[in-house]
């Protein structure tokens, strides 16, 4: 089984982290999203473009990056 986790680049510059693992495929390029992150907020996403890095495996774990909307 495949889990990913998504990373989230802030509005404000910062980078987020998304609170739990997700099973299954990541989403693709473009999908606008919640996601909860670990301080317990709840944010707007949307995943990277396929122009940029989007998402990198480690294992199991899927790491995906996404833009605050």
């Amino acid at each position: 089984m495949q889990f990913y986790r998504i990373y989230v680049k802030l509005k404000n510059g910062g980078q987020a982290t998304g609170g739990e693992l997700q099973a299954g495929s990541p989403p693709a390029c473009g999908t606008e999203l919640e996601v909860p992150l670990i301080t317990g907020r709840t944010i707007k996403a949307r995943i990277g473009l396929p122009s940029t890095k989007h998402y990198k495996a480690l294992g199991a774990v899927v790491t995906v990056y996404a833009d605050e909307i």
